[in-house]
């Protein structure tokens, strides 16, 4: 996966975001918005329709109730009659039958006053009772407004229309003492109030729901307004990098600790690789085009010359042609190394899970090297019992190869001695590969890891190398979480020390 690869995915992310209108954006908060409005409005429909049911159907219930039992007492009040309720009798009972226990303040506890009550005072506002006679003739009424006896089955309660809405129920009124019907009582109760008060209750929940929708309007933009702050601040890093992909990386922080947190994390992962692939290729094509200047002006020289007078003289074409063979072998190495190293980050991440066994990979490439060199002596000791690292086979192959090439480039062929040892110490695995060769210098070790450098230039060039062998086991060993160290003392050698992390556990 190349950096413009990366780079096409991320704008058109971003144009999908825009759509091609600065404004689109918006479109987020709005949709949000008008969610929450439809949402709060469905909820408070739902919940004032059921508050407005059950006001209005715990009201009426209990009116109907107090309306039969206000005609319980009248009924109560009349059937102490022994003859058939008249003009003449009903005012006794009515006047006289009741007795209300009230206590003055100036009285005793124990005092009680008996005072009588009308039929009016009896059942109370809004109701109206009309008393009949066994004929069905209207003998005593509450109210101006009078209604014909319907006959109804007694406490029926049925709605009456009109002027004066309300609620209608009758009853025979039947005689304590004989047993018979002695006349028939009506009741009335006035329902206008309760009609007033749904009227104004039901404006109120209106009222009370287009308030709720212009808040929860406001509500909805201003915390979709909230939640897209994180997610502007994504979209603008996202163009920033678009429109310039070489800036310096700059982690970006987002703490919601949420989806848009993952988000963000995983952005910066993918900046921070791309940073590392352009690095990379940027870096390959600055060095490809500064160690290749030399070798590829060696060869433009040969070659005019023998273009020119040299292809004539065999000695001198025999010289050029080995030299410019000899060049070209050493762009092929120098290539191969960087190209080595541009790809290795990748690689590392795709194997960053591997695991190796250390000993059994140094006593494979120690038998290499001895089959390759018969007379080279190198030993192996190995001072671990689990030898299990945290790092790609390959990679670590490719380091320790690298380590021993040099110790027999740079060590004179009589005393080529090198030595592989393996420890290990709490946390990592220590590989040392010492030779009893030149050595360093001390103001070169600083340097001996830097891409292309050479300690001594003229010997470096007798016996080859591109100067990235230490560079590419440097990059190995920090992509594993691991380290390389140096040891050197001019005319008595070198010794390298490669630490790579252990696993905790051994997977079998």
């Amino acid at each position: 996966m190349t950096a413009k690869f990366l780079f096409d995915r991320l704008e058109r992310f971003i144009t999908r975001i825009k759509r091609k209108n600065p404004s689109a954006r918006h479109s987020i908060m709005l949709r949000w918005a008008f969610a929450n409005t439809i949402f709060c409005f469905v909820t408070f429909t739902i919940f004032s329709i059921l508050i407005y049911q059950l006001t209005l159907s715990t009201f009426i219930s209990e009116e109907k109730r107090n309306m039969l039992s206000a005609m319980d007492n009248v009924e109560r009040a009349l059937s102490a009659s022994e003859v058939p309720l008249s003009f003449t009798n009903l005012p006794n009972f009515l006047q006289n039958a009741q007795e209300n226990e009230v206590h003055h303040e100036e009285q005793a506890d124990d005092e009680k006053v008996l005072q009588p009550l009308t039929l009016s005072e009896m059942v109370g506002a809004r109701k109206s009772f009309y008393v009949y006679n066994v004929d069905r003739r209207l003998i005593y009424s509450t109210s101006k407004i009078t209604y014909s006896l319907r006959g109804t089955a007694d406490n029926t309660i049925h709605e009456v229309g009109g002027d004066t809405p309300g609620y209608m129920a009758e009853r025979r009124i039947i005689s304590r003492t004989t047993g018979q019907v002695i006349g028939y009582l009506q009741a009335f109760y006035d329902m206008s109030f309760y009609y007033s008060i749904r009227t104004r209750l039901l404006v109120s929940l209106v009222i009370l729901e287009i308030l709720a929708i212009f808040i929860a309007q406001f509500a909805g933009y201003f915390m979709a307004s909230h939640f897209m702050r994180p997610l502007e601040k994504l979209h603008d890093a996202m163009v920033k990098q678009a429109k310039d992909p070489t800036r310096a990386y700059k982690p970006l922080v987002i703490e919601t600790r949420d989806e848009i947190e993952d988000l963000a994390e995983a952005y910066n992962t993918m900046v921070k690789q791309i940073n590392s692939y352009i690095e990379r290729q940027q870096r390959f094509t600055y060095d490809a085009s500064h160690e290749l200047r030399t070798p590829l002006a060696v060869l433009d020289g040969h070659i005019s010359m023998l273009n020119r007078w040299g292809k004539d003289d065999p000695e001198i074409l025999e010289e050029s042609l080995q030299a410019s063979l000899e060049e070209t072998r050493r762009m092929k190495s120098l290539l191969e190394d960087m190209l080595t190293l541009s790809r290795l980050g990748n690689a590392t991440d795709e194997h960053q899970h591997e695991v190796t066994d250390l000993e059994n990979s140094i006593e494979h490439m120690v038998k290499n090297f001895r089959v390759i060199n018969p007379e080279l002596d190198i030993s192996f000791d190995c001072q671990v019992q689990q030898a299990i690292a945290q790092i790609y086979e390959n990679h670590y192959e490719q380091a320790l190869t690298i380590l021993i090439d040099n110790a027999i480039k740079y060590s004179p062929e009589d005393r080529c001695h090198i030595k592989v040892k393996l420890t290990e110490d709490d946390g990592y695995l220590m590989t040392s590969v010492a030779d009893s060769g030149y050595g360093i210098s001390e103001e070169d070790i600083e340097h001996i890891f830097d891409r292309f450098f050479r300690a001594d230039k003229a010997r470096n060039r007798d016996v080859g190398g591109s100067g990235l062998g230490l560079s590419i086991i440097s990059h190995i060993v920090e992509n594993y979480q691991g380290s390389i160290e140096v040891q050197s003392a001019l005319g008595e050698g070198t010794t390298f020390i490669m630490k790579i992390p252990k696993i905790k556990e051994v997977l079998i």
